[in-house]
């Protein structure tokens, strides 16, 4: 009986476990405007875009799903990477400009 468990474990062994969490580089920021603000990390996301986007540096900002409103404006070297449709940027004002970006 027990070799027949065997599969069984392994399948919910497999189910259950989760890739390891990537280590954050330097520059690398998340934002969830449902957060209740931390400082960045993915286990702590910002609330703000607009306050990732003030930090210094190229970076790379991961958007939760949300809707963001600017106008933004990237500096040199900076990535937004959403997680999908249902992260929106758009503009406060009918015809303005969402996002600015050098180059």
């Amino acid at each position: 009986m027990p070799t027949r468990l065997l599969p069984w474990l392994l399948a919910l062994l497999c189910a259950c476990s989760r890739p390891p969490l990537r280590p954050t580089s330097a520059g690398e920021l998340w934002v969830d405007a449902a957060a209740a603000g931390g400082d960045g990390t993915r286990e702590r996301p910002l609330r703000s875009l607009e306050e990732a986007l003030a930090r210094p540096g190229p970076k790379r900002v991961h958007l939760a799903s949300g809707r963001y409103e600017g106008p933004l404006r990237l500096s040199a070297g900076t990535r937004l990477v959403g997680e999908g449709p249902s992260t929106v940027l758009a503009a406060t004002d009918p015809g303005a400009t969402v996002v600015e970006a050098p180059g």
